[in-house]
């Protein structure tokens, strides 16, 4: 279930959330994961002692969490949940599975004795139970789009002022400044509000067609160039939301510096999003690899849209596609924007989320039915049922020589 709002978990986190550490809070639909990862890794390579929180997990429910860029020990993870679980149980508190999560996070942070701690927004902002951060040393918003409209507002500006309640007076607001100019303008006006003590609308000065290449300038760094980041079309704005945000940090933390950030950029990983991973173990005696990305909403899907068309549709090739997707999200819309006729597809459904019972799987049926209404027969739709990984290698097989095959949807 989820249920906003900030006074169970400011009961159950220590001092209200007057940590012991500094935080960089990061909102937004798309790119807050790589925003994160930027910055965290980074901060390993300037040496800083650090952690980050992001959601929801990929694999075990302690991978959310990670010190010093290594995912916190389970035997941590545990302890300090069973804790948390205990005070939540003894002062009957009632907090969600998300607040445990958040608290148990925080609280691991503060006996790790951590400096700086990267957080991600779960849903929105202002109502996140992340949102117990006082105050951030800066708040950076990333790309807004529509998401959980029955939660956050049916239009980009009231999703906007949702995510804008991370930015808080006294600290600094960076925003991914290809934003619409309706939310920019709603995200200023809060700032203003609040009194921030300053609010910059950030994006690279430069671009290379391909997207393989930017230029970011900051005070702190002065104009750098990269060309190795993350894999996708909007990472360069990422990046740039991820570069100002360590600039300012820099002034209290001085071992951050041009040739750590040029460093921290180059060893940045994401797993799960925009990545290529070997599958041959699947098809034993042929090598295959996958594109696998969680794009779970229109704005995500465009963006894989893009990189597939641009990097695996070369040539005339078809791509073999298996696909998830959770309760909610607008299937037929994201299957418009990945598809093409002539591709293969199959639909997988997986089974319950460790940690996160609110998630729940959209049935293949369904997901099928999609297919057929928006591409009819030009799509081959084949329902591989609760076999994902059986799914992936059917994928692999449809595929064949003259394919590509994609694993997206829901992770």
């Amino acid at each position: 279930m989820i249920d906003l709002g900030l006074k169970r978990i400011a009961r159950l986190v220590r001092d209200q959330g007057k940590f012991p550490w500094r935080a960089i809070h990061v909102a937004g639909t798309n790119g807050k994961g790589s925003v994160c990862a930027y910055i965290s890794s980074c901060l390993k390579t300037s040496g800083i002692a650090s952690a980050r929180f992001t959601s929801p997990h990929l694999v075990d429910r302690w991978d959310c969490i990670t010190l010093n860029g290594a995912v916190v020990s389970e035997d941590l993870f545990l302890a300090t949940e069973a804790a948390i679980k205990q005070k939540d149980a003894e002062e009957s508190i009632g907090a969600s599975e998300f607040e445990i999560l958040t608290a148990t996070a925080f609280e691991i942070f503060s006996r790790e004795r951590v400096d700086v701690a990267v957080v991600e927004v779960g849903i929105g902002g202002r109502l996140d139970a992340t949102n117990i951060i006082e105050p951030p040393v800066a708040a950076v918003i990333t790309k807004i789009g529509l998401e959980h409209q029955g939660f956050l507002g049916s239009s980009v500006e009231e999703i906007a002022k949702e995510k804008g309640g991370i930015i808080k007076g006294g600290s600094m607001c960076i925003v991914d400044g290809m934003n619409e100019e309706g939310v920019l303008s709603v995200l200023g006006k809060i700032a203003e509000e609040v009194g921030v003590e300053s609010f910059h609308a950030v994006r690279p000065e430069m671009v290379d067609g391909d997207g393989g290449v930017c230029e970011i300038t900051t005070e702190a760094f002065g104009r750098l160039r990269f060309d190795r980041f993350l894999s996708g079309n909007y990472q360069p704005a990422n990046l740039s939301c991820a570069v100002h945000a360590l600039s300012y940090l820099s002034r209290e933390f001085p071992s951050i510096t041009a040739s750590t950030v040029l460093a921290g950029v180059r060893n940045t990983s994401w797993p799960g999003r925009m990545e290529t991973v070997d599958v041959s173990c699947l098809l034993p005696g042929k090598e295959r690899r996958v594109l696998l990305d969680g794009a779970h909403n229109t704005q995500a899907a465009l963006a894989l849209s893009d990189y597939v068309t641009r990097k695996l549709r070369t040539g005339g090739k078809f791509v073999s596609w298996t696909i998830a997707v959770s309760k909610g999200k607008d299937v037929k819309e994201m299957l418009r924007i990945l598809l093409r006729p002539g591709d293969k597809f199959v639909a997988v459904e997986f089974g319950p989320v460790d940690g996160m019972p609110w998630v729940v799987a959209t049935g293949t049926e369904e997901i099928i039915g999609a297919v057929r209404e928006v591409f009819g027969e030009e799509v081959g739709a084949v329902d591989g049922g609760s076999d994902v990984l059986g799914g992936v290698k059917l994928a692999l097989e449809l595929a064949g020589e003259k394919g590509r095959t994609v694993v997206a949807g829901s992770l």
